[in-house]
């Protein structure tokens, strides 16, 4: 009689399997949390840096731009009412909600310092310069003038001079102040919010002459105070709080919104804000902006940045600047 041969084989149980599958479960779950959080910290250190990044770089062009400010040029403006405006250095601006947009004429930096000589010297022999002409000496304004229409500025155009102290002779022999607002004292006189463009005069290269700067009268425009150091300036700058998806600034309390720059307009050539909007060139700064503040104190002024960022599902991030410029 024969007997059969049975072979066994070590097996889990069912008990066992069951036991690896939930300690499998927990392993992958906790995995996965591992994973998801490490995906979150990652979009929240790009979103930050993104942000950081780009708020500081678009600090640090505003505070370039404002840098070359000319004195008592720098008012603050309601972009939903042009007619409504104060000085920068007005108590009311930093914790003002209205007068989110910020005007200023700024010097010729560009054509001073393209070359290695620059194209104006900002010196003048007032000796040999009179009421009509201004010599100034070492300038190479062909040089100048050609900077100046390659940026923008056109040929029919004229840039303007302001002369230091910041001073001009109105008539009668008064000696005031540029003033870009009316005061109480002195009227508006450099063409930003009317038509009173009494203390800024424009100037052309003469013909002959690269050291020759000649006024180009306009009306009753008054004398100048002429000064051993002058500057040029061939625009405005404004900057202007812009809704995202439409050419219209923001309305107000309205936020994010786009920082554009404004510019290639010339006041005391009777463009403005409230006139030449369409018509001005526009460059944008940086998007999703949520605060732009800025006030001025002395010879320091300072602004505060903050732009958003997403980080998914509707989640922000803020990231702020802030600078001073000193003169």
């Amino acid at each position: 009689m024969k007997h059969s041969k049975y072979i066994t084989h070590k097996a889990f149980s069912m008990l066992e399997l069951v036991m690896v599958i939930v300690i499998l479960g927990i392993v992958s779950s906790i995995g996965s949390s591992i994973i998801a959080n490490v995906y979150e910290n990652y979009l929240l250190q790009r979103a930050t840096q993104r942000a950081s990044l780009k708020t500081e770089l678009a600090a640090q062009q505003i505070a370039n731009l404002l840098t070359h400010r000319i004195p008592n040029t720098t008012i603050a403006r309601n972009p939903n009412d042009w007619t409504d405006n104060i000085y920068i250095y007005d108590p009311t601006v930093p914790s003002d909600e209205n007068h989110t947009a910020i005007e200023w004429i700024g010097e010729d930096y560009d054509s001073f310092s393209a070359t290695a000589k620059p194209g104006w010297s900002g010196f003048c022999d007032v000796n040999a310069s009179n009421q009509n002409k201004i010599i100034t000496p070492a300038s190479r304004l062909t040089k100048a003038f050609t900077t100046m229409h390659n940026l923008g500025l056109a040929t029919t155009s004229y840039p303007a001079i302001f002369f230091r102290h910041n001073l001009y002779s109105k008539e009668g022999g008064v000696d005031v102040i540029y003033n870009a607002l009316s005061d109480g004292i002195n009227a508006a006189c450099l063409g930003l919010v009317d038509n009173n463009r009494a203390c800024i005069s424009s100037v052309s290269q003469h013909n002959t002459s690269n050291r020759r700067l000649d006024f180009q009268w306009e009306g009753s425009t008054s004398k100048k105070v002429i000064a051993e150091h002058y500057k040029l300036a061939w625009t405005a700058y404004a900057i202007v709080p812009f809704h995202p998806h439409t050419n219209t600034v923001c309305a107000e309390g309205e936020s994010p919104c786009d920082l554009k720059l404004l510019y290639n307009y010339q006041p005391w050539e009777g463009e403005r804000l409230d006139n030449s909007l369409a018509t001005i060139s526009k460059a944008t700064i940086i998007t999703n902006v949520s605060v732009f503040k800025f006030a001025e104190s002395g010879n320091t002024l300072r602004f505060k940045l903050c732009a958003q960022e997403d980080i998914g599902e509707s989640y922000k991030i803020t990231i702020c600047k802030e600078k001073a410029i000193i003169r």
